[in-house]
C-alpha cells in the first residue's frame, strides 16, 4: 500500500490502522478534528506507527474551506492559512516515524483553529465596516442640501426637536437597504 485515499465521509482513523506500513507514502483525508483519537490503551496516537516513508497528506471535501480562504478580507490571513495547509508536507519527510501521527493531528487541529479564529476576525472587521458605512451615509444624508421650501420647515422642527431630525435622517438614509443587500456578499460561508 503506497496511498491511502479516503473519502469526506470518513469519521476516524483508529489506533494502528496503518501499524508499519513502511511503503505507505501519501495520504489522503478529510479535515475533522477527532480523526485520529488516542488509544486509551497505551495512551499514544499510534496510526502511523512505523510509516517511516509517509511524506505527503492530501485533503480531500475541502473546496468549501478555500472558497473561505479566498473570502477572507485580508492577503496576510490568505498567506497564513494557505502556509499553514502547506506545512505538514514540508514538515512530515523529516519527522521520525513515531511521531508522524502526532505530528498529523497537531496539524488538523491547528488547521481547524486557525480558520475558525481568521473567520472570527474576518467577521469582526465586517461588522466594525459596516458600522462605519452606515455612519458614512448618515453624515451624508445629514451633509446634504435640501431646497428652500423644504428647508425651512427642517430648519424650524431641527430647532424644535435637533436628536428627532437626525433620527429622521438615519432612518432615511438608506443605509439599511443598502447593509442589507451589501452584507451577504462579504460574510463567509
Amino acid at each position: 500500500l503506497i496511498d491511502a485515499e479516503f473519502g469526506i465521509d470518513l469519521e476516524r482513523i483508529e489506533a494502528n490502522s496503518f501499524y508499519y506500513c513502511h511503503r505507505l507514502q501519501r495520504i489522503t483525508i478529510p479535515l475533522k478534528n477527532d480523526l485520529i483519537p488516542l488509544d486509551t490503551y497505551e495512551q499514544r496516537y499510534k496510526q502511523f506507527h512505523g510509516c517511516n516513508n509517509l511524506t505527503t497528506v492530501d485533503l480531500v471535501g475541502v473546496e468549501g474551506m478555500y472558497n473561505t480562504i479566498s473570502s477572507l478580507l485580508l492577503e496576510s490571513w490568505k498567506d497564513e492559512m494557505n502556509q499553514e495547509i502547506d506545512r505538514i508536507n514540508q514538515e512530515l519527510p523529516v519527522t521520525p516515524t513515531l511521531g508522524k501521527t502526532g505530528l498529523i493531528r497537531r496539524w488538523i487541529i491547528s488547521v481547524i483553529d486557525r480558520l475558525e479564529h481568521c473567520k472570527a476576525e474576518h467577521n469582526r472587521l465586517l461588522k466594525e465596516h459596516m458600522t462605519l458605512l452606515e455612519l458614512a451615509i448618515w453624515k451624508a444624508k445629514l451633509d446634504e442640501k435640501v431646497d428652500n421650501s423644504t428647508q425651512k420647515v427642517q430648519t424650524k422642527r431641527a430647532k424644535i426637536d435637533k436628536e428627532r431630525a437626525r433620527e429622521v435622517k438615519r432612518i432615511t438614509s438608506g443605509a439599511d437597504i443598502i447593509i442589507k443587500n451589501v452584507l451577504p456578499f462579504l460574510k463567509l460561508g
